[in-house]
């Protein structure tokens, strides 16, 4: 019923209509609940009258402005203060597209599904574009963690792995390793399981830098390992009630926390935290969430995109913990491990369980 009421709105264009209004708000409405990104930076809906236009390219630009530098200081009673020329830096936030596949079926074979199969690609692109949003704010914000670690090293990229802790190569300033890992044997890509005090000098990276660390980004792999903590760890009461209903409070030794299965986009062993956005960095979408749809002749054909636009001001706002031994800075790769270390390409994402269509399916006639 629902696909034979698709197919009759969709001939009229009053039916078009109302279909895109409600495929737009739909997913715009989703992309905000279900992306970990926005979780980090909540996303700030800006119109043509916010943007700039960019001297570089045909396209439109946010320009961020940065907050000044200050100080005080203690004089006599003669003295003068030292004279500062005021100057605001600005950041240039730049648009992007996000969009889903283009969609296509004729009119005919929609009417052999029982299933609402528009409805559920309508679903599944929401899903699909917030994994491309949140695959770009992982790469930026592992870019970040990287260009400081450079930098602590006297501007060369040093590996960072066990062997080179043991021997005091390599600094440890926005990157650190677990516990596990520093004392690990050979250099792997094997996440070991997470530590409390990991967790407790991951924030000390942010702490120690008159910043304040808020809250946690991990998979729910690593999530795992913090139901394995000890009574040590927990004491009694929260022990007991781990043991029964999980961890249920959603703070972690004071901080906020973020988990995610996409554990292609943020891989297992790579927890990161964060200050709160207003010391970290911008995000924008572009007017609404747009989505397309017409009918012709008998094809039937839609799709949804944004423009977004994502902005990493404070690259000293986000530190990362690594449970794994291996180097994971992507200019070194001294250990050709990156693969597993960094989110895989898009044409990858979204590998698919099920495997009906290769006839792997139980019961199956053919096994009698």
């Amino acid at each position: 019923m629902f696909n034979e009421s698709f197919s009759t709105k969709i001939a009229t264009s009053e039916g078009k209509e109302k279909l895109a209004e409600y495929g737009g708000s739909y997913i715009r409405d989703r992309l905000r609940e279900v992306s970990y990104a926005r979780k980090v930076i909540p996303p700030e809906n800006v119109v043509r009258a916010d943007c700039q236009v960019s001297v570089n390219h045909d396209t439109l630009v946010k320009i961020v402005e940065l907050e000044p530098q200050s100080r005080a200081m203690s004089i006599s009673f003669r003295g003068q203060p030292t004279a500062r020329f005021i100057r605001g830096s600005r950041a240039e936030c730049a648009f992007f597209t996000i969009s889903s596949e283009q969609f296509q079926k004729p009119e005919q074979e929609l009417l052999a599904y029982n299933m609402p199969i528009t409805k559920i690609i309508e679903e599944n692109s929401v899903k699909d574009i917030q994994e491309i949003e949140d695959r770009e704010f992982t790469i930026h914000i592992e870019a970040a963690v990287q260009a400081l670690q450079v930098e602590a090293n006297g501007g060369v990229s040093t590996a960072l792995n066990a062997s080179n802790l043991t021997l005091g190569a390599v600094v440890e300033f926005s990157v650190l390793k677990g516990e596990l890992a520093r004392s690990a044997p050979t250099n792997d890509a094997t996440p070991r399981a997470l530590q409390r005090q990991d967790l407790v000098r991951l924030f000390k990276l942010l702490d120690g830098n008159r910043l304040r660390s808020e809250r946690l980004l991990m998979t729910e792999v690593d999530w795992d390992d913090i139901l394995t903590w000890t009574v040590e760890d927990n004491g009694d009461r929260i022990q007991s009630e781990t043991t029964v209903d999980g961890y249920k409070y959603n703070t972690l030794l004071g901080r906020a926390y973020i988990r995610t299965i996409k554990t292609d986009l943020l891989r297992p062993g790579n927890i990161y935290v964060f200050t709160k956005p207003e010391f970290f960095g911008k995000f924008y979408v572009l007017n609404n969430t747009k989505f397309y749809i017409d009918k012709i002749a008998n094809m039937i054909t839609f799709q949804a995109w944004e423009d977004i636009g994502m902005l990493v001001a404070n690259i000293a706002a986000v530190r990362k913990l690594e449970t794994y031994s291996g180097d994971a800075n992507p200019t070194t790769n001294a250990d050709g491990l990156i693969a597993n270390f960094i989110p895989k390409s898009e044409d990858a994402l979204g590998a698919l369980n099920n495997r009906v269509d290769a006839g792997l399916k139980f019961p199956q006639i053919t096994q009698y």
